[in-house]
């Protein structure tokens, strides 16, 4: 018998509207920073083509909870801007994507806790290791020379997390709970958590766009020397490089269409 099926691409309209999407109270101290004004990464003129597109540095639900302190900046186009129309479905619904749709499409899974040291790892042949098998190679994003440069995988916590130690990733990172960066991680894409996004010490670093769903309305805090930056191409590759986001699924019914009697040319 000859079996034919139906599929459809599945879209995913996974873009930041600004540096930092958060709601809630948002605090910057010591010499943190949020900037708007869109950024190519060093090292990837060559594979950033789009026109630079500026965005506001902070978009809030209530524009008057965010705050600075010491020498900390937010700056954009605008710096700061107010979106009542923010809610839970802000942080959950992606086009025709939802959360749970991203989080089963995830390569990489972890139980959250303190993540330490997420480096490329790849043979001596130089092929790029990757996969749950690998939990630690998020990419390699500052060596576009790199055999794992083109590796940008989802990766889903499914609790709170600290990163930390000199870690560096890209792709699109997904936290089911309260996320804090610490100790000079950088990452480059898609970072979206449904509880708080924090960050202390210097060093850290996040070049593309972060969604904060903040479900508590709690305080939080970017605190030290640690950057958040608007980048169309980091957030642009982690959708386009995504293994996952790139593939077609059966139609949900009537998918499957019996081709025993038609004739074949």
């Amino acid at each position: 018998r000859r079996i034919g099926v139906t599929v459809r691409l599945t879209s995913a309209a996974i873009t930041p509207p600004a540096a930092l999407v958060t709601r809630g109270p948002t605090d910057l101290r010591g010499t943190a920073e949020v900037h708007g004004e869109d950024e190519v990464p060093t090292g990837w003129g060559g594979v950033c083509t789009g026109p630079l597109v500026d965005k506001p540095g902070i978009i809030s639900d209530d524009a008057s909870q965010v705050a600075t302190r010491g020498q900390a900046e937010i700056t954009g186009s605008p710096a700061v801007t107010e979106d009542p129309s923010i809610a839970d479905s802000t942080f959950n619904q992606f086009g025709e994507l939802t959360w749970d749709d991203l989080t089963d499409m995830a390569d990489i899974t972890l139980s959250g806790g303190t993540i330490n040291n997420t480096a490329p790892d790849s043979t001596a042949a130089g092929e790029c290791r990757t996969g749950q098998a690998f939990p630690g190679n998020w990419g390699n994003p500052e060596n576009p020379g790199a055999s794992c440069f083109d590796w940008y995988p989802i990766i889903h916590i499914t609790s709170s997390a600290n990163i930390q130690s000199g870690g560096v990733g890209q792709g699109i990172l997904l936290v089911d709970g309260d996320l804090d960066l610490r100790g000079s991680f950088a990452f480059y894409g898609i970072v979206i958590t449904q509880g708080q996004f924090g960050t202390q010490g210097s060093g850290n670093r996040v070049f593309g766009g972060v969604m904060a769903g903040n479900a508590d309305f709690d305080s939080q805090s970017l605190v030290g020397g640690s950057v958040v930056t608007n980048s169309t191409c980091a957030v642009s590759r982690a959708v386009l490089n995504s293994p996952a986001l790139t593939r077609v699924r059966p139609l949900v019914s009537r998918s499957w269409v019996d081709l025993s009697a038609t004739s074949e040319s």
